[in-house]
């Protein structure tokens, strides 16, 4: 399973690791790794991803503050 959430910056992906961590990818890279999926839209939300463009950004963002905005894929 992963999540996926795309805001006016760049593209997350929140993806299982095999260990059964959760990871933030921006651009196919992971940042950061979290024990849930939800932990992990948080960072997103309170701009400590892993991220520095998106992190360090001064402008207002829409990503949401829980996993609700973000799409589900099964794989």
């Amino acid at each position: 399973m992963r999540y996926r959430l795309s805001t006016e910056i760049v593209e997350f992906e929140i993806k299982q690791e095999p260990l059964g961590m959760w990871d933030i990818y921006v651009e196919g890279m992971p940042t950061l790794s979290f024990t849930t999926p939800e932990e992990a839209a948080i960072s997103v939300f309170s701009k400590s991803a892993g991220y520095a463009d998106w992190d360090n950004s001064d402008s207002n963002h829409t990503a949401p503050k829980n996993l609700s905005g973000w799409e589900k894929y099964n794989d």
